[in-house]
């Protein structure tokens, strides 16, 4: 088996050297880097300990799972698994940690009726890692899809904790990286309990970079079984809904990144030409990009109002206003009202995003080439003829002016979508049973 991930192994002591180093040598890159950015200025203090550490676990017999997801697609998947652990194991004290503050937020608005609290996972430094261990006395932690933490993971198996990975999965460019160090990983990987990857492909590389074969399971992907919200129309939905009463079909543009809006408003006005009762929300991946697609709908000269400019109740839009969706946890919404769905992150090299909230509404959905972060969906969709890939503007550009030649043309792509998304439940299932198998007694997995 070889020498376990431990405080003091070899690989611990270089990995510490060498990030010990690159804190000292990159500090003029780094400290900048923080300080000018707000989202990484705002949750600094909560990921070293100042504040928002989360509280002392009392020793009250209540198991406590620690789930950690770093961003909004991580803390997605995880709803599904939390929703289901409390169901299971409604004595445990369940907690949620994120990287990102768009993260947090995403956990605050879909756990909150679930988890009992949520907090930043600290920075992967000796020490600050057992602090945050020894507050919060975890009975198992678990990590959704792939975050390696070396320090993390090493005060975990110093004390005993064990850590599970879910969702776990390895795409061809990261196990081609990973290999390259196969001496440092496989230590690590054998520190955990266990190891649910989404797919037999990304277990066998599990395995391949040195996880023991009997730690490595087929879950699924839990993003699967992510359910859209079961409440009411939002009051965004019922203003697109409104729109649409009154003759409009809207195209919503999703998750997009900087060079997306510009190739998307260009393939846009060229459909409109075609059909004037055709619209376009954009909805911009990071909050601080906001202004800058407000500024690329100035420069161009479209008429545009930001969502947070619509008060409650407002009329109809003017007809050739695209609207700028400026706030978060609204997306949702736009989707269920959508005659058209376009996610980004994929015409341009992101890896793309999750195309399963318009799949759940079935809207028809458009994608890029860039898809690898969701390739097991992506490539299970287009299969089953549930999802549109465009190679480029060109492409899209030709998609979108068939939409406006015929509003209703892909409807029978989203009916598809919606269909076949009911047939991969159950991930969350196989990944509850690899969480509590690694709690202790039989009382925590009542």
């Amino acid at each position: 088996m070889g020498r376990p991930f431990l405080p003091g192994s070899p690989g611990h002591l270089l990995y510490n050297l060498l990030l010990g180093t690159g804190l000292v040598v990159g500090a003029p890159v780094w400290i900048p880097w923080v300080l000018l950015s707000r989202k990484r200025r705002a949750n600094l203090p909560d990921r070293i300990g100042l504040r928002g550490a989360p509280r002392q676990t009392l020793n009250d017999g209540r198991p406590t799972v620690w789930v950690h997801a770093v961003s909004v697609g991580e803390t997605l998947a995880a709803v599904p698994l939390l929703r289901l652990l409390r169901r299971r194991a409604p004595g445990a004290r369940l907690l949620i940690s994120s990287v990102t503050l768009t993260g947090r937020e995403t956990a605050v608005k879909s756990l909150s009726d679930v988890a009992d609290e949520g907090f930043y996972f600290p920075i992967d430094l000796p020490g600050l890692c057992g602090r945050f261990l020894d507050r919060v006395r975890p009975d198992v932690v678990v990590i959704v899809e792939t975050e390696i933490w070396p320090n993390f993971i090493a005060a975990c198996a110093l004390r005993g904790i064990p850590v599970v990975i879910v969702n776990g999965r390895l795409s061809k460019r990261s196990f081609a990286r990973y290999m390259g160090f196969r001496w440092f990983f496989a230590p690590i990987l054998r520190t955990l309990r266990t190891i649910s990857a989404q797919t037999a492909e990304d277990a066998e590389r599990f395995a391949a970079l040195g996880a023991p074969r009997e730690i490595v399971t087929v879950g699924g992907n839990l993003k699967f079984d992510v359910s859209p919200p079961e409440s009411g129309p939002s009051p965004l939905s019922a203003l697109l809904l409104k729109e649409k009463a009154g003759g409009a079909a809207w195209i919503v543009a999703g998750s997009t990144h900087d060079g997306e809006e510009a190739q998307l408003l260009r393939a846009f006005l060229a459909a409109r030409e075609g059909n004037p009762s055709i619209r376009l929300l954009l909805a911009p991946r990071h909050p601080e990009r906001f202004d800058a697609v407000e500024a690329l709908l100035h420069r161009e000269g479209v008429p545009m109002v930001r969502r947070t400019a619509i008060s409650e109740g407002a009329g109809q839009l003017p007809p050739e206003t695209v609207l700028l969706l400026d706030t978060v946890g609204e997306l949702s919404g736009a989707y269920a009202a959508a005659d058209l769905a376009f996610v980004g992150g994929s015409i341009v090299p992101k890896g793309g995003h999750n195309v399963l909230e318009p799949s759940w509404h079935g809207v028809p959905t458009i994608v890029g080439p860039h898809m690898e972060n969701f390739r097991e969906i992506a490539d299970a969709f287009l299969a089953g003829d549930a999802l549109i890939r465009v190679a480029g503007e060109e492409e899209l550009a030709d998609r979108l002016r068939r939409f406006a030649a015929d509003p209703g043309i892909f409807r029978e792509t989203g009916r598809r979508a919606k269909e076949l998304l009911e047939t991969f439940r159950g991930a969350s299932e196989a990944s509850t049973d690899a969480v509590l198998s690694a709690l202790p007694g039989r009382e925590a997995r009542r």
